[in-house]
């Protein structure tokens, strides 16, 4: 976690405010936007939703660059199981069962490829964000007061959540 002084006036005595690597906002809305089946009913989203967050969970994401990966090979995971069953559909012609097939093979690939890029990244240190880059941004509030802080017991003054990394065009 990343520790900055907020606020950086002299108005009042500067405040340790954490940035949350992971806000549950943000992981939220990546496990959101994982495209469901046409005509689901509101019960069937919250249903969805709620089995998909467990599976990306399962990652232990770190970082909301991580939870998009998870998020990634979990839509990858839901394509391939999609095209073992459309290969499967009655009254399909062999060659078009069979290409089906080959495009099952390559999102399986895929996935493992993604799991693996997930591990290597999870076996390292998680990066230290660098307040410069939030200061550049214009940004200087924070959501998350520093645990360790006893100095200082009010609650966090902000709604912000600061994006760590844009969104692939597939989840927008």
């Amino acid at each position: 976690m990343t520790i900055i002084p907020w606020p950086s006036g002299k108005s009042r005595r500067p405040v340790k405010l954490v940035v949350d690597p992971l806000p549950q906002a943000v992981l939220h809305s990546l496990v959101r936007d994982i495209p469901g089946p046409k005509n689901e009913t509101e019960a069937g989203r919250a249903a969805r939703f709620e089995a998909q967050l467990v599976e990306v969970l399962n990652y232990k994401p770190r970082n909301a660059g991580e939870a998009m990966l998870a998020v990634d090979c979990v839509m990858l995971r839901r394509f391939a199981k999609g095209t073992n069953r459309d290969a499967a559909r009655p009254g399909r012609p062999p060659t078009t069962a069979a290409k089906v097939l080959r495009n099952e093979k390559q999102f399986a690939q895929l996935l493992g490829k993604l799991e693996k890029m997930l591990t290597r990244r999870q076996t390292g240190p998680q990066p230290e964000m660098d307040p410069a880059i939030y200061k550049s941004l214009g940004l200087g509030e924070f959501l998350v007061p520093d645990p360790a802080d006893t100095d200082h017991d009010e609650a966090a003054v902000s709604a912000i959540i600061v994006p760590l990394h844009p969104a692939p065009k597939m989840l927008q």
